[in-house]
């Protein structure tokens, strides 16, 4: 790899490059890392000694992204689980979700960035940066990459009721679509298939959304025939929740019948595609040469049937097929008259540019619309147009009643979905008369296609809806009578269909009752299939749901889609009374909480945001935006000119080392502190060493606050003192204390408060020193807010200042004691030289005190997710093993650890492997991270008397040396096992120990009773 001017890019950067390449092109055997994607290994936990978290990264991200086939489904959840945990245990408490959300979309970048060099290293040193880097660099990030911001307590209402994997027209796994869809921040997803599903598919579906907390539904969508045209309904079960109730749905007889006429349905269509195929071969292929002079090889159908890995082939699949096999020729072709524009005349170079031209339109979908479309084709017989005379299953040919009767029956529960595309207002009306209250929702929006004509040409749907979920009669008569009177204008008109609505308007009443007990929701979808390059991307949010930076971000973006179209939603606020406060030993505590300026202040609350209805407006842009965007205009992006390439290739400023950025801002600081003393002082000492003296108050103060807050003097012995320090924020102190100096030294003490009012150490040394408190208070406030810290610490920092006021008169006085004590002369003269020092000395002892503190706190916090995460891991697997083992007392068992591994081994399972896994997992965590020990008491202290006792038991296994010692060696955690191995030796006795001193055995006899 190339070596950059040492002035840019760390030593890390190129570090997690190579982990990236090297994980990519497989010189690093993959199989080294698989049980990296073991969901009992955490993040935290032991795996950390066999790879660094950038590998485990890369080789998550890689295995969700690369594998499609369906055999690998349990490979992708396994990484979908591991990369999700990985992201969010790398994200620290502030702004984890938006942060996570950023390194995985870098990454992503990172294994498509193939062998441009830069570029990957900008994009690692962009995840080193997101990873610990500032909130401003992350929503610049999500920026970057077109993500809006989300709330951390992620309630924000974001969902896309169309969108399509791989197994329907899509081009990602179910896994890779609901990864993406987390990235984007989309909280409920429905992903329609067509015509029939199989149950695997629907479990990887379900399986990935539960990993990720996303709400999901599957729907299949099918063709019902309306007279002489076929018109789009998709079913969706409902109360489909996990693997039981999938398999449930999928075993019920009626929906294996609709399944496989589905998948009749779908044989139709593939001959239909396979007759495409050949039809592009003799004909199309032609068409193109003469048109831009390519010479296409031809399709071979077989080789396209392997490439897809679906259930079912598409014109979707087919166009990107044949696009990717063109896209070389086309590069050619344009290599070929690039050569040939420079010598060519003025007309000629005009011909040459058309035919680029046309090169360029040639993306995927306009292969499939120009060429594989049945438009394109009419020597094919179309299965899509009603006219069709071959062997279409009964089901096809059923009317949308009949169809929607049969969908009901099959699953009581199910919503089915009426898709307006191509539909006028009549055909609505006549379809819910006749389905009798089974149409459920209206897809009002698919912006697949769509135009904005298209957009306001859903405004009369939305009234009709309004007029059916509010029972009123008379906006029901006005639809149907204009309808009615729209047909006997036509010409062409219907006659059947004008005598059905004639029927309806003498029964609208009927129509009414209906839907009097029950409502048409709303669908809207984007139709994505994640490969388009002119469709809009997935999801959608209702903008007072998201942050404010994120709704001015939609304000000011002109390229962002408006919809005509409004959420109209509700609010709610749940309180959780907690049972110690400040109150708790007030008799009145109960009405004192629910005042409601106390309540906002004394309890936690929930938000939670709900959609009541939908309402078009014609006139202005509603609340709901889209989140995603387009890829511009589609097309090759191919160009007869090519780019000049940088003659440097130097990065720009942003990526500068971070060892000289740091020196830089050190020095930076340094000089107007050093000026100041220098230039104001007469004695030597401060005159020359002031600078130093300050910035080794701030520096050491920083460095022991850093230590104590990762556990101080009984920190873990395997961290060393520097790994709990942040030399960036250590940098950033000292740049801004410098400009401290001659605010507190020169401007504050000598101008303004001695040559102007005359206060000093002599005259009045607290009110000197409180005055500088209180200025030093507000510049280290500001520029904590400029730092982007928590806004907690900067507002406590100037109450630090206040606190530092007694200590800075205290030693004022003690250092004039000893000058007094030998017999220095001119001792106010002195302390009025050294004031601001003393000052600065006081503020920082109070601030070394109470960011420590807040340090400690933050990587408690920390430890305890990792704790919540492990310890519910740890139960849920004993409460498995329970149900595996009726017979057994299993807290005694496993506190003969021996006895349980034979057990465990007679009957040919793994559950003592997982035990052992779980153990060095804690073990580990307790011994290497920081403030683990004060966690983990935390944790045992909230456990029910039950929960202490499994917790105790299942880690008596660590006792077993030679089975845990076997495990490591055999590639639990890759081949690098010497140090795990070493480690686990070295600390388990000890960590055990602990364990008894937290859980007494004793205990035991509480469970058993």
């Amino acid at each position: 790899m190339r070596n950059y001017d040492f002035i840019y890019f760390d030593r890390n950067d190129y570090r997690l490059v190579e982990l990236f390449n090297d994980i990519i092109s497989r010189k690093k055997d993959r199989a080294r890392f698989k049980s990296l994607l073991s969901p009992y290994l955490k993040p935290h936990g032991i795996k950390e000694l066999a790879a660094p978290y950038g590998i485990r990264i890369a080789y998550a991200a890689l295995n969700l992204l690369e594998s499609l086939e369906s055999e690998k489904v349990e490979e992708r959840l396994r990484a979908l689980s591991a990369l999700r945990n990985e992201v969010l245990a790398t994200s620290k408490t502030n702004m984890r979700n938006n942060r996570a959300r950023v390194l995985i979309q870098i990454a992503k970048e990172i294994i498509r960035s193939g062998n441009d060099e830069l570029r990957q290293l900008k994009l690692a040193h962009d995840f080193r940066c997101v990873s610990f880097g500032k909130s401003s660099f992350i929503r610049e990030q999500l920026k970057k990459y077109h993500l809006l911001e989300m709330p951390e307590e992620w309630n924000q209402l974001t969902f896309d009721d169309r969108v399509h994997d791989a197994n329907s027209k899509g081009r990602k796994s179910a896994s890779h679509l609901i990864m993406d869809a987390w990235i984007k921040g989309i909280r409920r997803l429905r992903v329609v298939y067509y015509d029939y599903l199989i149950p695997e598919v629907a479990t990887e579906l379900y399986s990935a959304a539960q990993i990720l907390d996303i709400n999901i539904e599957f729907g299949i969508e099918f063709r019902a025939l309306a007279g002489n045209r076929f018109v789009k309904l998709v079913w969706t079960p409902k109360n489909i929740l996990d693997q039981r109730d999938i398999a449930g749905f999928f075993g019920r007889p009626e929906v294996q019948e609709i399944m496989n006429s589905g998948r009749q349905i779908q044989y139709v269509r593939a001959e239909y595609i396979r007759s495409a195929a050949n039809e592009f071969n003799l004909i199309h292929r032609q068409s193109i040469k003469r048109e831009i002079g390519v010479d296409l090889p031809e399709i071979d159908y077989a080789t396209f049937l392997s490439s897809i890995k679906s259930i079912a082939p598409t014109l979707t699949h087919l166009g990107k097929f044949i696009h990717e096999h063109s896209l070389p020729h086309f590069k050619r072709r344009v290599d070929e008259l690039g050569g040939a524009y420079n010598y060519a005349s003025a007309e000629e170079q005009n011909r040459i540019e058309k035919q680029v031209d046309s090169i360029n339109l040639l993306d995927p979908d306009t292969i499939a619309a120009r060429y594989l479309a049945p438009q394109a084709n009419p020597g094919i017989p179309d299965p899509d147009n009603p006219s069709f005379t071959g062997n279409l299953p009964e089901f096809m040919r059923l009317a949308p009643a009949e169809m929607t009767e049969r969908l009901v029956k099959a699953c009581p529960s199910s919503r089915i979905t009426l898709i307006l595309e191509n539909m006028e207002l009549e055909d609505a009306v006549e379809i819910v008369y006749d389905c009798c209250g089974r149409i459920t929702h209206f897809e009002l929006i698919n912006l697949k296609n769509m135009t904005e004509s298209h957009l306001l040409g859903r405004v009369p749907f939305n009234k009709l809806q309004q007029a059916l979920n509010t029972g009123n009669s008379i906006v029901l008569k006005r639809i149907v009578r204009n309808c009615v009177e729209k047909l006997r204008r036509d010409k062409d008109r219907n006659a059947e269909q004008l005598d059905k609505l004639l029927h309806i308007q003498q029964n609208i009443d009927v129509l009414k009752n209906v839907y009097k007990h029950r409502k048409i929701r709303t669908r809207i979808g984007s139709g994505s299939t994640g490969g388009s390059l002119r469709a809009i991307g997935m999801g959608f949010a209702v903008t007072e749901t998201l942050p404010p930076g994120a709704r001015k971000e939609i304000m000011d973006n002109p390229d962002r889609k408006c919809l005509p179209v409004s959420a109209n939603i509700s609010k709610t606020l749940k309180y959780t009374a907690q049972n110690s406060t400040i109150l708790s030993a007030c008799p009145f505590q109960d009405k004192v909480k629910r005042l409601l300026p106390l309540r906002e202040i004394l309890n936690p609350k929930e938000k939670k945001w709900e959609i009541e209805n939908y309402c078009f407006d014609s006139v202005r842009c509603g609340n709901i935006t889209p989140l995603g965007g387009t890829s511009g205009n589609g097309g090759n992006n191919l160009s007869l000119r090519r780019e000049k390439t940088e003659a440097v290739g130097r990065p720009d400023g942003r990526y500068i080392n971070s060892t000289l950025k740091n020196l830089l801002k050190i020095i930076a600081g340094f000089i107007p502190a050093f000026l100041t003393f220098y230039l104001t002082k007469d004695w030597w000492v401060l005159s020359w060493l002031g600078g130093f003296i300050w910035f080794s108050i701030t520096g050491v103060r920083n460095i022991i606050q850093s230590v104590l807050g990762g556990g101080g003097l009984k920190r873990s012995p395997y961290l060393t003192w520097n790994d709990f320090i942040n030399w960036n924020r250590i940098s950033d102190s000292l740049l801004y204390t410098g400009f401290s100096v001659p605010l507190l030294d020169w401007l504050c003490k000598s101008m303004v408060l001695d040559n102007v009012f005359g206060i000093n150490v002599t005259t009045s040394p607290g009110l000197l020193y409180t005055i500088m408190a209180i200025t030093n208070g507000i510049y280290i406030t500001s520029h904590n807010i400029l730092r982007e810290l928590p806004k907690e610490a900067a507002f406590g920092n100037f109450f630090r200042s206040i606190i530092s006021i007694p200590i800075a008169i205290v030693l004022s006085y003690s250092v004039s004691l000893l000058l007094y004590l030998f017999g220095a002369q001119e001792i106010d003269l002195l302390l009025q030289q050294w004031a601001a020092v003393i000052s600065k000395l006081a503020s920082d002892c109070a601030a070394g005190f109470l960011e420590g503190l807040a340090d400690r706190k933050e990587n408690i916090t920390a430890r305890a997710w990792d704790y919540e995460e492990k310890i519910r891991q740890v139960l849920e697997f004993f409460s498995e093993v329970e149900v595996r083992f009726p017979d057994e007392d299993l807290p005694a068992l496993m506190e003969t650890p021996d006895r349980f591994i034979n057990i465990c081994r007679n009957r040919n399972s793994n559950d003592d492997s997982i035990l052992m896994a779980n153990a060095l997992d804690l073990l580990y965590l307790r011994m290497f991270q920081p403030r683990a020990k004060e966690a983990l008491q935390q944790a045992i202290e909230r456990m029910s008397t039950d929960e202490r006792v499994v917790f105790r038991c299942t880690q008596q296994i660590l006792r077993e040396k030679q089975a845990v010692s076997h495990i490591i060696v055999d590639g639990l955690i890759g081949n690098n096992f010497s140090r795990p191995l070493s480690f686990y030796l070295h600390r388990y006795e000890d960590y055990l120990k602990e364990l008894d001193r937290l859980i007494p055995q004793t205990d035991l006899h509480g469970y058993a009773a």
